[in-house]
Parts: C-alpha cells; structure tokens; sequence
C-alpha cells in the first residue's frame, strides 16, 4: 500500500468514525416513541417515524464503525497483528449482526407483519401475532451475538491501541472500558450475574453515551494525525 493509498483510507476512516460518533449520539439521545399501551397499540408502531427511524440508523451505524475500525487496523495490524486481526472479526460479527437483526425489525416486523396483523379479519390476527411475538425473541437472540461480538471486539482493538505511544493508550484505555462494560451487560443479560445490575443501569444511563461519543470522535483525530503523518508525494 501507497502512502497515498493509506491516506485516502485513514481520511475515510476518519468521516466514517465522526459518523459513527453522529449515529451513537443520535441512537443514545435522540427522541423516542411514547411507550404504546399494549400488543394492539404496539403494532401501529409500523407508521411512527418516531419509533422506525432508529432502527434505520442502528442499520447504518456498524457499518460505519466497523469500516472506521477496518482503517485503523491498516496501522494497527503493524503493531499487534493478533489482536487487531481477531478484534476486526468480532466486529465484523457485530456489525453483520446488528444489521441483519435491524433489517428484520425494519422489513418482516415494521412494513410486513405489523401492518398485516391490523388488516386481517380476527380469524387470521392470530398467525401473524404468533409471529409477532416469535420475533421478539429471534431479536433477542440476535443481540446475544452482537454484543458479546461488539465487547469482545473492542477490548481487543482497545489492547492494540495501548501498545502504541501516549495519546493511543489514551484511546485504547476508553475502548478496553467500553469492551469490559460490554461483556459485564452480556453476562448479566443472559449468563445470571445478577448482582451487577446497578452498575449496568448506571453504566449505560450516564457513561457509556458521552465515552461512546468520545472514543469514536478520538479514533477519526487519531486516522487524521495518521494521515497528516506521512510525508506526500513529491
């Protein structure tokens, strides 16, 4: 690879990582629906741009992460080949993850099987509530893949980070607490470690929006000094 080959892939990377940093603040802190009062409100949700337009940004949001990731594994790879490898693939499985578990809440549940359910006579709500609440629980599954697949991935992106100079273990430090956190939530969501309860609740309620926000906001200035770094052609 060039050396103007990897700047134009670092200044890609560093968009992508402000528009991860966007999409996270949006996702974290952008308004919501009203809470619908039972399964029967619940599914005209499907015409509620309030409630469907997350969903849209939680489709593009690990693509924009995981390709920011991919640009700063073209520098870290160098340094801790093993870990920026093995991070890359499980935030590859997050990002897949994600999007595919948003694509059945955007497309099966919200343009077909919500609106199919409110137009069928009462002979036929049952089969699509049957699916309804079937899906709830293939969603759920989906999300026990991507985050332990984001957690795991980003500890070990965080881990190649620290091998490098100051302001990298820095950021490396801010990924690691991410990656830890991440694997804490997985373990009390669905391997019974219910005593950290509190400390999830707190984790996600006031840390982990603004250190998200930083750390993807930290790695476009890093991809940008990476950029600036390398001498230009003459």
């Amino acid at each position: 690879m060039t050396h103007d080959q990897f700047r134009r892939i670092a200044w890609a990377g560093a968009i992508l990582s402000c528009l991860s940093a966007i999409t996270t603040a949006i996702l974290m802190y952008g308004p919501d629906a009203a809470t619908p009062d039972g399964f029967e409100a619940a599914q005209a949700l499907h015409a509620n741009t309030l409630h469907t337009y997350k969903k849209w940004v939680l489709f593009f949001h690990p693509q924009f992460a995981f390709l920011a990731a991919c640009a700063a594994a073209a520098v870290l790879v160098r340094r801790a080949p093993a870990l920026t490898l093995v991070g890359l693939f499980y935030l590859g499985v997050w990002a897949v993850t994600e999007m595919t578990q948003q694509a059945f809440l955007i497309d099966t549940l919200n343009q077909m099987w919500r609106p199919a359910y409110l137009a069928a006579g009462a002979a036929d709500k049952d089969q699509w509530r049957t699916l309804i609440t079937g899906l709830q629980g293939i969603s759920d599954g989906q999300y026990f893949v991507l985050i332990f697949g984001f957690g795991l991935g980003t500890l070990l992106i965080g881990g190649a980070f620290l091998k490098g100079p100051g302001p990298d273990k820095i950021l490396g430090a801010g990924m690691i607490t991410i990656g830890i956190m991440s694997l804490l939530a997985f373990a009390y969501y669905y391997a019974g470690l219910s005593s950290i309860g509190a400390l999830i609740s707190g984790w996600y309620g006031w840390i982990y929006g603004p250190l998200q926000i930083g750390v993807r906001l930290g790695l476009a200035v890093w991809l940008m000094h990476q950029a600036g770094a390398l001498p230009h052609k003459t």
